[in-house]
């Protein structure tokens, strides 16, 4: 399997399980039929599998922007991201019920989660663009501009326009007038 593989993987292993996990909350919005309706189709490691899920996706992000700052490969693709998400859902909820596509159709859970995947499994590679465009960002070397010496650029220089003389400020001057003589 090669990097960008694996580095697919692990988001689409985060995608996967916070996916299942949103689409449980959406179809089954009261916590206690949730949790019995979770118990009764094989969901007793899912706490495990959700621990996993984030860490693998973690570690995914982590390595894409090392590999991007060492400009190395490119993130995963929508394509890909969404295959493998759909694809684990959905073998995920059939390893759950074992392997009857019958019981997995008919949960609105499970329905649910199909759209809820492709959603998260573009939002996910959004991520993974903006993760290598921050790391390339932050590797790129300023560019430096080389200044030559050379003689400095004269300024023009100001010439002062006289201005016609103030007839008020030219005539005999008076002082104000005073209230004490008057």
């Amino acid at each position: 399997m090669g990097r960008s593989r694996s580095l697919a993987l692990g988001l689409a292993a985060g995608g996967v399980v916070g996916g299942h996990a949103l689409a449980y909350a959406l179809a089954y919005p009261l916590a206690a039929v949730r949790r019995s309706h979770l118990e009764e189709t094989g969901h007793q490691g899912f706490q495990i599998l959700l621990v996993l899920g984030f860490a693998a996706a973690g570690v995914a992000v982590v390595s894409t922007f090392v590999r991007a700052a060492r400009r190395e490969g490119l993130p995963p693709s929508i394509g890909s991201l969404l295959g493998l998400q759909v694809g684990l859902f959905v073998a995920l909820e059939l390893a759950e019920r074992g392997l009857d596509p019958g019981a997995a159709l008919s949960d609105p859970a499970v329905v649910l989660g199909l759209p809820v995947q492709a959603a998260l499994a573009v939002a996910l590679a959004w991520l993974a663009r903006g993760v290598v465009a921050v790391a390339q960002h932050l590797t790129d070397e300023p560019v430096r501009v080389r200044h030559r010496r050379s003689a400095p650029t004269p300024r023009p220089v100001r010439v002062a326009v006289p201005h016609a003389p103030d007839p008020v400020a030219l005539g005999p001057r008076r002082a104000p007038p005073s209230l004490a003589i008057a």
